[in-house]
């Protein structure tokens, strides 16, 4: 079997290896237009100053998605630092055809076409789209092609924004440290060798590399803010409602909520606006949900004077700090001058009646997963069918065992969930009005740095879930960075009222406007150009799944973890093999 792919350049058709797209390579000159035209930067660039640039033509919006999928190539899969930060388990092969039609009307009209017009955006793997498959980071997904976007993406898409493609994630949303049979394991963008946080972790490392402007991710346990908080990038969890779940891998339905990474408040202010604009007719937890028109227009004049600021001390008993970290309670010493001197008054709170029982959260998923995967000619039709499809790292038995231990859909647990949430919400919001409060303040993790300390480094998210059990809003920022080199992030979260965005998000500005600029990640490559610089993406597409699939069986099939050292040396014979085994199509192309 041979087929065919076209570059979406020049037109040309170039043959592919047999059977499942072995590789596809263009030139280098396909892909990227002369670099001496390209005078705007997308590095640390934000929608507002890549608008600026694309309306006064010192870029158009096929030139910048070609910088960033160039980026891409160039440093996604290096091998320099340590193990590869793998963002993807695939790039969006209409990405260019997406950025002529931006392109045309802008030409055309002379206006852009939303508020997103040509901002990248990486999409977590469990998100739908109709361009590329949604395997929610398993390899039993592969293949699954879902024949309508995500409610999301349509907004997305509909406001300009393009999906550069799909990022990495924990196996089905389940877990925190970037490890999935899909793709493998995904490296912190500061140090390959750490944690990237999970089980958005693909989205943030995306977002943080400069490899999207925006990423999107999923939260339940705090998969949105624990990313990014480690890769040194905002986040927000909305509260739960405003954003529609359809076309969303449902694991965990009642608590889960799409979130927002990027690297302004600003920006992330904008995309949040454009996928909550609206409720969703398919998804009844969206309506009579109070919206605004922008979460953006007021930032100029946010302020922390006069706010202020509950610092959560325990909840249900557990403690948040521990007085004799030093290194911890240095960095929560930073956040907090940060906050006075911005004019808040800080507050010191406990929550002893907060409920954060997380064991009915999950009631009603295998029934929700059903349906979803009956909606489409899924590649699997039952979750139960997942389960023996033996490419689940969880196991056919722990996979099994786990429809067996959850709670069916309108079980007396199910609603035992739903009032936990209510009554959570209640306690919490009345604790804050009754000391004038505007936000909570709680670490994110330990106050620590990146790692895989044994605590499952989820400290406040795990064993104090306030916003995820309580339907609440939250925002990652940043507390501070560790001095020893290279540096690392370690972030906190600012948790507000109910469909209080708007609020925590000003809040959230004013406080980022007293951040120094964040220390880059020191992406490099090693002194050979990427071996990847003149693959197509469906080429590119290929390997990363060929990858997964030899490193599940490498890895996985015994274990759910990779050890980063062993994994580097695995992808750098994944690579040499994938070079070796396409050189005569690689040559043709030259």
């Amino acid at each position: 079997m041979f087929g065919f792919c076209k570059d979406n350049n020049s037109g040309k058709k170039i043959r592919l290896t047999p059977f499942l797209v072995a590789a596809c390579f263009v030139p280098a000159p396909c892909l990227a237009n002369q670099a001496d035209k390209t005078i705007f930067s997308i590095k640390e660039s934000t929608i507002d100053s890549t608008h600026t640039a694309l309306k006064s033509g010192s870029i158009d919006c096929v030139e910048l998605i070609q910088s960033y999928l160039s980026r891409i190539k160039k440093y996604n899969f290096s091998l320099k630092r340590g193990a590869p930060v793998n963002a993807f388990v695939s790039l969006n092969p209409n990405a260019l055809r997406q950025a002529k039609r931006l392109d045309s009307y802008f030409k055309q009209s002379g206006k852009l076409i939303g508020p997103l017009h040509c901002i990248p955006v990486a999409l977590k793997d469990n998100i739908d789209t109709v361009d590329t498959p949604s395997t929610s980071g398993s390899l039993a997904l592969l293949g699954s092609q879902p024949i309508s976007n995500a409610f999301l993406v349509n907004k997305i898409r509909a406001a300009g924004g393009i999906i550069i493609g799909k990022a990495a994630m924990d196996e089905f949303a389940s877990g925190g440290q970037g490890i999935s049979g899909r793709s493998g394991r995904i490296g912190n963008v500061y140090d390959p060798d750490k944690n990237p946080g999970g089980s958005s972790g693909g989205s943030a490392v995306a977002v943080s590399a400069n490899f999207a402007m925006l990423g999107i991710g999923t939260d339940n346990s705090g998969s949105v803010r624990v990313p990014a908080a480690f890769n040194g990038v905002y986040a927000i969890r909305p509260s739960t409602g405003l954003i529609s779940n359809s076309g969303i891998f449902p694991r965990g339905k009642l608590d889960g909520v799409a979130g927002v990474i990027a690297r302004s408040i600003p920006d992330l202010a904008i995309a949040l606006a454009v996928i909550a604009d609206t409720a969703d007719p398919e998804d009844l937890m969206t309506r009579d949900v109070p919206r605004l028109d922008s979460y953006a227009k007021d930032l100029r004049t946010a302020t922390l004077k006069g706010k202020r600021i509950g610092v959560v001390l325990s909840v249900a008993g557990h403690k948040i700090f521990d007085a004799n970290d030093i290194p911890a309670m240095a960095i929560f010493t930073q956040v907090k001058t940060r906050l006075k001197r911005a004019g808040a008054s800080l507050v010191e709170i406990k929550l002893p009646a907060f409920d954060t029982d997380r064991s009915n959260n999950m009631a009603g998923e295998v029934q929700d997963i059903d349906q979803y995967l009956g909606s489409f000619a899924s590649t699997r039709k039952s979750y139960r069918d997942i389960c023996l499809s033996e490419r689940a790292i969880i196991g056919v038995q722990g996979c099994l065992g786990h429809i067996e231990s959850t709670p069916s859909k309108y079980s007396p647990s199910y609603y035992q969930a739903l009032e936990t949430f209510e009554q959570n919400r209640s306690y919490v919001e009345g604790v804050m009005r009754e000391d004038g409060i505007d936000a909570l303040l709680m670490p994110l993790s330990a106050w620590r740095a990146p790692s895989y300390y044994s605590d499952v480094l989820l400290t406040a998210t795990t064993l104090s879930p306030v916003a995820s059990n309580a339907g609440l809003p939250a925002i990652a920022l940043i507390g501070g960075w560790t001095p020893e080199s290279p540096t690392m992030p370690v972030g906190f979260e600012l948790i507000g009222y109910k469909y209080g965005e708007g609020d925590l998000i000003g809040l959230a500005h004013a406080y980022a406007l007293k951040l120094p600029d964040r220390p880059l990640p020191d992406l490099e490559v090693a002194d050979n150009p990427s071996p990847f610089a003149g693959v197509c993406l469906q080429g590119i597409n290929h390997f990363i799944t060929q990858a997964g699939w030899h490193g599940y069986n490498q890895f996985l099939r015994d274990s759910k973890n990779i050890e980063p050292a062993a994994y580097r040396r695995f992808f750098e014979q994944q690579m040499l093999d994938f070079v070796q085994e396409n050189k005569q199509s690689l040559q043709s192309c030259e």
